[in-house]
């Protein structure tokens, strides 16, 4: 029980970066929807990771290292890749916008990069310590806005397609980290983690898609806290949820590139080095709208990338026990 909370906490410190802590992702998807849209994406993503940490638990009945081999497992980590780095450039365009709306600073994300860097390093187990942590903090900051701002209208379009899409777009990120977390986990740990994820991300989803309809800019959820006089609190739960998936995005990513971590220094200062025409190039909105849809598209294909193994999987544990 108490694992299946903290790869709870895991999956939903990485799924729960800046366009959602902001708001900007949330208004984008459901800023039109009626409110059962988003609480299904949370419930989609609730499924999704008990489905990464399942490949993972055949993984290790299997004793097998990857779910996918030769052409397939380079194809899967290209897309593991293009997503945790087009999620990292984004988290720290988001950091320097959030700084510079709270305290008119630049070049903050430098020590918040340095200190994600070390902490990617040491690894899921640090971050499993990390994210136990501040997700509570970001759950209860993100109530406290919800209460004290203007509600928007709950109704609007049932677009199904937009729960799913919206799900599959933050997942591929985790599926590398949960897939991991799954070779250590029974079914006890893997269904405390799909209820516990599906609860918070509904509920999370859901009132920040109220409270961001009626705002708008870069940082929607900060404008609706700035208007009733708790965009510090916007502020914690924005900066809480940048940085854990920022340090997040930097573990998969260099983890694609080298499984050494004598190497992983080296690996997340290749990535810094190629991500500078990025961070001169585009503004955080910017990245939203024209680099997520394809972390969605990639998304779809993990996904089903990874139902299929499943599948695969459960036949030939089947056949195994006959």
């Amino acid at each position: 029980m108490k694992e299946g909370l903290k790869c709870s906490a895991v999956f939903i410190g990485t799924v729960i970066g800046a366009g959602f802590a902001t708001g900007q992702e949330v208004a984008l998807y459901f800023g039109k929807s009626n409110i059962l849209v988003p609480i299904c994406a949370g419930i989609f993503l609730g499924i999704f990771a008990g489905a990464f940490m399942q490949v993972g638990a055949y993984e290790k009945t299997l004793k097998k290292q990857n779910f996918l081999d030769g052409k397939g497992k380079k194809f899967y980590d290209l897309c593991m890749f293009i997503c945790a780095y087009i999620t990292f450039i984004a988290m720290i365009l988001a950091l320097e916008t959030l700084f510079s709306s709270l305290f008119n600073t630049k070049f903050v994300s430098i020590p918040c990069l340095m200190i994600a860097t070390v902490i990617s390093i040491f690894g899921l187990n640090f971050i499993k310590g990390l994210n136990t942590v501040l997700v509570p903090i970001i759950c209860v900051t993100v109530l406290i806005v919800f209460i004290l701002s203007d509600k928007g209208q709950i109704d609007g379009k049932l677009n199904l397609l937009n729960s799913f899409s919206y799900a599959t777009m933050n997942v591929a990120l985790s599926a590398s980290v949960m897939t991991r977390l799954g070779k250590n986990a029974g079914k006890k740990e893997i269904l405390t983690t799909i209820i516990t994820v599906s609860l918070v991300m509904a509920t999370m989803l859901a009132i920040i898609t109220i409270t961001v309809k009626n705002s708008g800019g870069e940082m929607p959820l900060f404008v609706a806290a700035e208007k009733v006089g708790a965009k510090y609190l916007a502020g914690v739960i924005i900066f809480s949820a940048i940085f854990t998936t920022l340090v997040s995005a930097l573990e998969t990513a260099s983890n694609v590139i080298t499984k050494n971590n004598r190497n992983k220094t080296y690996a997340i200062i290749f990535i810094v080095v190629i991500s500078i025409p990025y961070f001169l190039m585009f503004s955080f909105k910017e990245v939203i709208n024209y680099f997520y849809p394809i972390v969605s598209v990639v998304g779809i294909f993990v996904v089903f990338a990874i139902f299929f193994n499943i599948y695969i999987k459960k036949n030939i544990i089947k056949k195994k026990k006959r």
